[in-house]
């Protein structure tokens, strides 16, 4: 077992819960592995571990520990079927977890972000910082545990825009958990390495899956809202809108009915959306006014002997303009 083998058994132990390593397990770790991890804030000791392994068996079995008398010179018995009654030493009966919060540090400093991490869901989400994307920035995020059945309320809080960077120890979540566009998902597991006293994450991955990630969006339907996006979305919205209503059917309306009102108030019921009477008043001023769009009408006077007589007023716009 290598150091960076150790890294990833950590990695995938932070997205469980209730793992402990006990004396046995990081015994057979690489020499100062142990120490590296816990210096650096990977691993953390638990008060007293319930268990020991056996000093006096080939097979190293794993006995509950009674602790007789108390903490500074309380002394750890084990029960041995060979041996029966087995004393411990107090660092045999350590045990060590993955501290999730000092991950969330050792990503930020790996990631040159400047702000502390911001503990945002205990010990599941926390928000590393902004770090600069192109022509603008995206916000960073590590989640652990997405597996479970909660995970749903976690990622609530990192927002739907699809533009955040999210890392997770290990696993990688279903992309319908998300409640609008997927962001970027990356595993720690697969990008990091140890340098001996700290993470060491690979760029050109976490590039590999950002863009990855936004092409998923584009392909979907969707665009990923950074600055060019924004631009892109507000020019495809506008001129949607703008191609709603022409200015030849505003006039159109107008002519038929004689009225800004009505003519709007006919417009909104044929086309199912509310249309108001500035609109048509505007598209009128722009042809020249009132006088000026009835004299030009090609078939002014047919279109005004029919709007003259109220029973056809009522029709719908486009039989006049056929």
């Amino acid at each position: 077992m290598t150091t960076d083998d150790v890294l990833r058994l950590l990695l995938a132990c932070a997205d469980d819960t209730g793992r402990v390593f006990d004396h046995a397990e990081s015994e057979s770790w690489p020499p100062g592995a142990l120490h590296e991890f816990a210096h650096a804030g990977l691993i953390r000791a638990m008060q007293t571990a319930l268990t020991a392994p056996c000093p006096n068996c080939a097979d190293r079995h794993i006995e509950a520990v009674t602790p007789v008398g108390n903490p500074p010179d309380a002394r750890y018995f084990i029960w041995c079927p060979e041996s029966l009654r087995v004393e411990v030493t107090a660092e045999m009966c350590r045990g060590w977890e993955v501290d999730r919060e000092g991950l969330a540090c050792l990503v930020s400093s790996a990631l040159g972000l400047t702000t502390a991490p911001r503990e945002v869901v205990a010990d599941r989400l926390w928000r590393l910082g902004r770090g600069r994307w192109r022509d603008g920035t995206r916000e960073v995020v590590l989640a652990a545990r997405l597996a479970e059945d909660d995970a749903s309320v976690i990622v609530c809080h990192i927002g739907t825009g699809g533009r955040t960077v999210v890392f997770t120890p290990h696993g990688v979540p279903d992309v319908r958990i998300w409640p609008g566009r997927a962001p970027a998902v990356i595993s720690l597991s697969s990008i990091a390495v140890w340098t001996g006293t700290a993470l060491a994450l690979d760029a050109s991955a976490i590039l590999e899956h950002v863009v990855e990630a936004d092409r998923q969006a584009e392909q979907a339907g969707g665009v990923p809202l950074d600055a060019r996006g924004k631009r892109l979305v507000r020019t495809q919205v506008k001129a949607e809108i703008k191609g709603l209503f022409k200015d030849d059917d505003l006039i159109a309306a107008y002519r038929v009915h004689l009225s800004y009102t009505k003519a709007a108030e006919a417009l909104s019921k044929e086309r199912g959306t509310k249309v108001s009477r500035d609109k048509v008043s505007r598209a009128v001023k722009r042809a020249g006014g009132p006088k000026a769009v009835l004299r030009n009408d090609d078939s002014g006077s047919v279109a005004r002997s029919v709007a003259s007589q109220r029973r056809d007023r009522p029709k719908k716009i486009d039989q006049y303009r056929k």
